[in-house]
C-alpha cells in the first residue's frame, strides 16, 4: 500500500485537528500547517544556555539537539502538527493512533513490502540545501554510511529501525531511497519523524570538507553545517554566540531570517535580558523565574504539556539500590507534592507512569506511592535495613531545579533514617558518571521519549544495560526486556496495548525509576511572537515563528 503526504500541506481535516491536554476546549481550530508571513524578514536573538560541543551526531546534549533540528531539518517523515487549545500552541499529535500520527517530511510517498522488510521511499524533487545542491537519494545512503563508520546516535536509530549495516539502505534511482530491516517495525514511520540527529548531509557539499585523515569531515561539521534544513550556521564562537541565517532554498520561507545566539550560562542573566528586551528568548530559565516572566505584559510563557521524565533515580549496580523493596521505601518518602510546590511553584503535573500522560495507552492506576514515611520506614526494616544506610545522591549543577529536588528529596530521607550526601557535578563530569553507572542514585530531568510509545519508552531508558547506554539505572529486569522487544514487532492493536499496560505495571511494581513531577515544555518569549510549534524533542523549532 503506497502513501503519501506532502510537507506542510495535508488534508483539511489534519491540518486543522485539535486535541486538548488534559481537557477539550470549545475553540475554533488553527491551521497548524499553514507557513509563516512571507513578508516578515526578521532577527530573533536568543540566550542559550551553553555551547554546543559539536553540531554533529557525534555530540550528545540539549544544544546539539536544537542546533540540529534547526539545520538539518529532520528526516523522512515528520509528526503532523495540531491545535492544542488548552495550550494556544500547535504540537506534534503524539496522540494520534499509530501511523495517523505521522506525515511525509522530505519524503512524498513511501510503502513497505507485504512482509514489513522493504520499504522504499520517494524524495520530493526540488529540495534544496543552503549550498544548492538538490537533496537525492545519495545524501541519504551517504549519510547513513557516515553514521555507521562514526558510531553517532545514528547508531542508535539504526538498532531501533532494524538497520543491520549501511549496506541496508540503497538508491533505485535518483529520488528514491531504499530500506531492509530485521524485522518488521510497526514503529518505523515514527522512527523516522523523530529523527533530528539523522536527517540527511548535503553530501555533495560534506564531501568538499573531507580529507584522507578524516574522510567524514568529522572536524568541519563540528562547527558548520551541511544540511537542507531552514537554517545555516555562519559563526560560531564556543562559548560566547552563535549565528545562524535562512537557507534561501527552503520551502516555505521561515520569517525569522536570521538567529543570533548569545552564550549566557546563569539563568538569572538570561532572564534579566530578556526583561530588559535585550533578547528576544531566554532558554532554560527556573520555574520561579518563569512565574516572574508570566507577570511582565510585555513577555510570555509558552507552554505544553510535553513528554518530560524528571525521576529519582536508583543506580542498581549499588547492592542495596538492586533490591526492590529499597527502591519502593524510597518511592514512600520522596516528597512529592513539596517538589511540585517549591520547585515548580505548582505548574506541572506529578508523574505516575513510565509512559507520558499525553501518549497512547498511559494509565496512572499502577502507581501508588505518595509521600507516607511510616510506610517507607517499614519496607526499609523488611529489606534488611532497620537503621538506615549510607546514600549518596548526585544531579547536574547546571540544572537548578534538579538540585533544588535533591535537597528536599535529601531532607525526607534523612527522616527515615537515611545518611545522605549531596553530590553537585559539572555537566560533563555528570554525564560521564551517569552512563557509566558510578553513582549510587541522582537526580535527572534529561529524559523525554521522542517517540509517542510505552514499549519504546522503556525500552531506551530501562532495559538491556549491557548493551543500551541509556540505561543510567542499571536496570535489568528479563520480563521488561521481552516485553520492550515486542514493541518494535507487535503491530497496533489489543495485545500492543496489553503490553504497554504490563509495561507501566512493571514500572510500578519494581520501581526502576521514582517519578517526579513534568514541568511541561515552557519557553520565555516576547510578547510579539507567534507561531509556536511543540515536537517530542522540546526544542524551538524558530522556522515557525513570526511577529502579530
Amino acid at each position: 500500500m503506497i502513501q503519501r503526504s506532502t510537507h506542510r500541506s495535508t488534508p483539511a481535516f489534519l491540518a486543522t485537528a485539535t486535541l486538548s491536554v488534559p481537557r477539550a476546549a470549545a475553540q475554533a481550530p488553527v491551521d497548524c500547517l499553514a507557513p509563516p508571513p512571507r513578508n516578515q524578514d526578521l532577527t530573533l536573538v536568543a540566550a542559550y544556555a551553553a555551547s554546543p560541543p559539536a553540531v554533529d551526531e557525534i555530540a550528545f546534549t540539549m544544544e546539539t539537539e536544537n542546533l540540529m533540528a534547526l539545520t538539518y531539518g529532520g528526516d523522512l517523515m515528520q509528526y503532523k502538527p495540531i491545535w492544542y487549545p488548552d495550550y494556544k500552541v500547535c504540537g506534534a499529535g503524539v496522540n494520534l493512533t499509530g501511523d495517523e500520527a505521522v506525515m511525509g517530511r522530505w519524503a512524498e510517498s513511501w510503502k513497505s513490502s507485504a512482509d514489513g522488510l522493504t520499504w522504499t521511499f520517494g524524495l520530493k524533487k526540488g529540495i534544496k540545501s543552503e549550498a544548492g545542491n538538490e537533496m537525492t537519494c545519495e545524501d541519504h545512503r551517504w549519510s547513513w554510511e557516515r553514521g555507521f563508520e562514526m558510531k553517532g546516535v545514528k547508531v542508535f536509530f539504526a538498532q531501533v529501525m532494524g538497520l543491520k549495516s549501511a549496506q541496508d539502505v540503497s538508491c533505485p534511482d535518483k529520488y528514491t531511497v531504499q530500506f531492509k530491516i530485521k524485522a518488521a517495525n510497526p514503529l518505523l514511520l515514527k522512527l523516522f519523524a523523530m529523527n533530528y540527529y539523522g536527517g540527511p548531509f548535503d553530501a555533495t557539499e560534506a564531501k568538499k570538507h573531507a580529507t584522507a585523515a578524516d574522510p567524514w569531515a568529522k572536524e568541519w561539521l563540528k562547527s558548520n553545517t551541511a544540511g537542507f534544513g531552514p537554517y545555516k550556521i555562519v559563526r560560531n564562537i564556543p562559548g560566547q554566540e552563535m549565528e545562524l541565517v535562512r537557507n534561501p532554498n527552503y520551502e516555505p520561507r521561515p520569517a525569522v531570517g536570521r538567529i543570533l545566539i548569545k552564550i549566557i550560562p546563569d539563568s538569572a542573566t538570561r532572564l534579566a535580558l530578556l526583561k530588559r528586551g535585550q533578547v528576544d528568548f531566554a532558554m532554560r530559565l527556573r520555574e520561579r523565574e518563569y512565574q516572574e516572566v508570566a507577570k511582565d505584559a510585555t513577555l510570555q510563557v509558552v507552554r505544553h504539556a510535553a513528554n518530560f521524565i524528571p525521576y529519582f533515580g536508583p543506580v542498581q549496580t549499588n547492592p542495596i539500590m538492586a533490591n526492590p523493596k529499597v527502591r519502593q521505601a524510597l518511592a514512600y518518602a520522596v516528597p512529592y507534592e513539596e517538589i511540585h510546590q517549591k520547585v515548580y511553584s505548582g505548574q506541572g503535573q506529578q508523574i505516575k507512569s513510565i509512559t507520558p500522560k499525553i501518549f497512547p495507552n498511559y494509565t496512572d492506576k499502577f502507581w501508588p506511592y505518595k509521600t507516607d514515611l511510616d510506610k517507607a520506614r517499614a519496607l526499609l526494616k523488611e529489606a534488611g535495613f532497620p537503621n538506615g544506610f549510607d546514600m549518596t545522591i548526585s544531579y547536574d549543577k547546571a540544572i537548578p531545579e534538579m538540585e533544588e529536588a535533591c535537597i528536599l528529596i535529601k531532607s525526607s530521607f534523612d527522616k527515615i533514617g537515611l545518611k545522605t550526601k549531596l553530590e553537585g557535578l559539572p555537566s560533563a563530569v555528570y554525564s560521564e558518571t551517569k552512563f557509566t553507572k558510578k553513582q549510587m542514585a541522582h537526580c535527572d530531568n534529561f529524559q523525554w521519549p521522542w517517540i509517542a510509545d510505552t514499549g519504546y519508552t522503556a525500552w531506551v531508558y530501562l532495559t538491556h544495560p549491557k548493551t543500551n547506554v541509556m540505561d543510567a539505572v542499571n536496570n535489568d529486569d528479563p520480563e521488561l526486556n521481552e516485553l520492550t522487544e515486542k514493541a518494535f514487532q507487535v503491530p497496533y492493536g489489543p495485545e500492543r496495548t496489553k503490553n504497554d499496560l504490563r509495561i507501566q505495571q512493571i514500572a510500578g511494581e519494581r520501581v526502576p525509576w521514582i517519578f517526579m513531577v513534568n514541568p511541561g515544555w515552557r519557553e520565555a518569549f516576547k510578547k510579539e511572537w507567534v507561531g509556536f510549534h511543540w515536537y517530542p524533542d522540546n526544542n524551538v523549532h524558530f522556522d515557525w515563528l513570526y511577529k502579530k
